[in-house]
């Protein structure tokens, strides 16, 4: 494991001789040991030096250094993949990389880590280009002895974590008797019983008296986001980490995340078209808002038993169908990894004047490694993080307590600098309706959007959010930031050896014993070209038939294994921050063990017309249907009726009732085969008593579908 972190310094030979270039050196490498104890009470992990210097004079032997050799943009070098900071002299900013200005290539491949501008007397002045750079004298560096502090003050400005560390300080140093909830009082509760003391032990004591109340005003408040306190900069300096215009934290998941996102942006009876396989919150949302779905067209891979990604031409199609949509909600990455080409959906979402709003549940990463980049052209990159600041998503929502260290529950929501030069700097008809939602003395104005994003957001928190949630969001940012290149560059090679060692063991492809891109979406379609990519960080491992799949989780689960997910034909295996190697080689144990059963399934994985059971539009706003009354109904008899709750059986893990949509027989067949396969206590949603049949639904009695008021009249 890489423990020393790497510096790049862009200068001129002259400028740095063999006597000072290991003052600067030891002089930096001191600092963040200093800064890294106070911070992080790190001792054992830094070797010395923590920090190595690596010296290039020219920008395109910057590149060299960081990249291997004619190979592509995401094979890093050993020093590349531990980068965690840029000093660039200032007569280098007017420099190009690869036909890219230097600060674009930066930003491009490097958007997260920190720039230094060093500067000296006499140059002329250089205007910083955006967050993410600072200045500093050439001579801070060249005299570490007497500018000490001011360079560990650089490192906390780019590293320090705002909000845990003044929680820790509170409970320190500050915190005495408690008069405040909650009641187990700094976990006094359970460390004085003889009951629960046990319990206190297994967690900790740390974990308990950090479960604050906003009783202690010092800390911050998710309610007043306006205050200065540590929980408004640690989200300040997390907005500055993904590069948004804000990045709010939620402690109650994407989930609340997304409901919060529609109901500030939509309007009761706007459309928004929403991919079918979307997460069953965001149908929530549409009832909550009150909007209007247009249902993009499913693409269920039965063979494997999974969803594909919508294709562009269906997203053209859907913008181009009038209706006047305000919002597109796709999710990138899918769950078993497909990432959209968010550069080109955006640009079709501008065209329409339709705002575009990724769900970004299991991708929080994509930002912090060039590998997750696309070439369009030569000297024409572009990045699949959805709110990059070149060309992407107008919003995006993280989970990160999913592929990041933080708690569950934990997630983010981000706002790209492109939504604020649209409503504020950008004078397109085709968002006139935006700038006119969000107006604030006859113009657009994104403080009073994000003041209405702060109104919704207090429809939804908790008033008694978990602070150890809050401080995990605030490290899980500094972490991508300092170390999440080296983590996700390990990861990724850890995952490319085992993918060809379990394929030469079982003498087959990848591509027959790993679920790739085409083996997702299809081969109608010339998938890569258009920009989709797979990510290999969910590595679907395929199996011959559902049998060989139940025995070989079978298998994992004797070995002590627990995957994320899997269908009649495949299992996912989520590769995240805290994967270690060792974990791949328990995996490869027992697929060695059990190479027989690995393979491409032949035929249908049962659900052959999954399709078909959720293809319907509604017929009803979701948000009047829900409200009724209803009635309950033996589900074989709802064909014909309204429904007015949701179904969800689990496969395929989505809604396939939603309140509004017109009960089919192909709905209540998917339902029914599910109840056979996997028991009734698989289909949220379902009443029954016991356990046992019959099994009702909620429908529109027939009193309300003669008042209700339909989508479509004629239906």
């Amino acid at each position: 494991m890489i423990r020393t972190l790497t510096v790049f310094y862009l200068h001129r030979p002259h400028r740095l001789d063999g006597k000072n270039l290991p003052i600067v050196e030891y002089g930096l490498a001191d600092a963040f040991r200093e800064f890294c104890r106070e911070t992080f009470d790190a001792r054992g992990p830094l070797d010395y030096p923590p920090l190595k210097l690596v010296v290039v004079h020219e920008p395109g032997d910057l590149a060299h250094a960081l990249f291997t050799s004619g190979g592509p943009r995401g094979v890093l070098t050993d020093a590349g993949r531990a980068c965690c900071l840029f000093l660039i002299d200032d007569d280098f900013m007017s420099s190009h990389i690869d036909g890219r200005p230097l600060r674009a290539w930066m930003q491009l491949f490097f958007p997260a880590i920190p720039k230094v501008l060093v500067t000296r007397p006499g140059h002329p002045e250089v205007t910083l280009p955006a967050r993410r750079w600072t200045k500093k004298e050439f001579s801070v560096f060249t005299h570490p002895d007497k500018c000490h502090e001011r360079i560990v003050h650089l490192f906390k400005s780019f590293w320090m974590p705002r909000f845990s560390t003044a929680l820790r300080q509170y409970v320190t140093t500050k915190a005495g008797t408690n008069w405040h909830t909650p009641g187990h009082n700094g976990g006094r509760a359970f460390s004085n019983s003889p009951f629960l003391r046990g319990f206190y032990d297994s967690f900790g004591q740390t974990i308990f008296r950090t479960d604050l109340s906003v009783s202690v005003e010092s800390l911050g408040d998710l309610s007043s986001p306006e205050a200065r306190t540590p929980l408004s900069e640690a989200q300040k300096l997390t907005s500055e980490i993904f590069g948004t215009a804000q990045s709010c934290y939620i402690t109650n998941g994407t989930s609340t995340s997304n409901k919060a996102m529609l109901m500030t942006l939509l309007r009761p009876g706007e459309t928004v078209l929403i991919d079918r396989n979307c997460h069953k919150s965001v149908h929530h949302a549409v009832v909550t808002s009150g909007a209007v779905p247009h249902y993009l067209p499913a693409r269920w891979n039965s063979r494997l038993g999974v969803w594909g990604p919508v294709a562009l031409e269906d997203v053209q199609r859907a913008l181009k169908a009038g209706g006047s949509p305000r919002l597109l909600v796709l999710t990138t990455c899918t769950y078993e990894g497909v990432l959209y080409p968010v550069w080109e959906i955006a640009r079709l979402c501008e065209r329409a004047g339709v705002l575009f709003y990724a769900d970004e549940a299991w991708a929080a990463y994509l930002n912090f490694h060039p590998f997750y980049t696309f070439g369009r052209g030569k000297d024409d990159t572009v990045r699949y993080s959805a709110v990059n600041e070149t060309c992407g998503a107008h919003f995006s929502v993280q989970s990160t307590h999913k592929t990041l260290a933080a708690f569950s529950q934990a997630s983010m929501i981000h706002v790209s600098t492109r939504f604020k030069q649209l409503l504020e700097d950008d004078a397109s008809p085709a968002y006139r309706w935006l700038r006119r939602r969000f107006k604030l003395h006859g113009r657009g104005s994104y403080e009073k959007f994000s003041h209405d994003l702060h109104e919704i957001l207090r429809y939804w928190h908790s008033t008694s959010p978990h602070y150890p949630f809050l401080a995990a969001l605030d490290v899980a940012g500094v972490q991508m930031r300092l170390e999440g290149m080296k983590l996700i560059d390990e990861r990724l090679r850890w995952t490319a050896a085992f993918r060809k060692r379990v394929a030469e063991t079982c003498g087959k492809p990848e591509n027959v014993c790993f679920a790739g891109l085409e083996e997702i979406a299809g081969r109608t379609a010339d998938w890569r070209a258009a920009g989709y990519m797979k990510d290999p960080l969910k590595i679907v491992l395929m199996l011959k038939s559902p049998t060989a799949c139940a025995t070989f989780k079978k298998a994992l689960l004797k070995a002590h294994i627990q995957w994320e997910k899997s269908s009649a034909t495949t299992v996912l295996f989520l590769v995240t921050a805290g994967t270690v190697e060792e974990h791949f080689e328990y995996l490869f144990r027992v697929c060695r063990q059990h190479k027989g059963l690995i393979g491409a399934a032949v035929g249908n994985a049962g659900a052959a017309r999954m399709a078909e059971a959720v293809s319907a539009q509604p017929v009803v706003l979701p948000r009047d249907a829900a409200l009724c009354d209803g009635e309950l109904v033996p589900i074989e008899e709802a064909e014909g009726r309204i429904a007015s709750q949701f179904l969800v059986p689990y496969p395929p893990g989505v809604p396939v009732l939603i309140p509004g949509l017109r009960v089919t027989k192909a709905m209540i067949r998917l339902v029914r085969d599910v109840i056979a396969t996997d028991g009734a206590d698989a289909v949220h949603g379902l009443f029954c008593r016991g356990g046992h049949a019959p099994y009702f639904v909620e429908v529109l009695n027939r009193d309300e579908e003669s008042r209700v008021v339909r989508l479509n009249p004629s239906d």
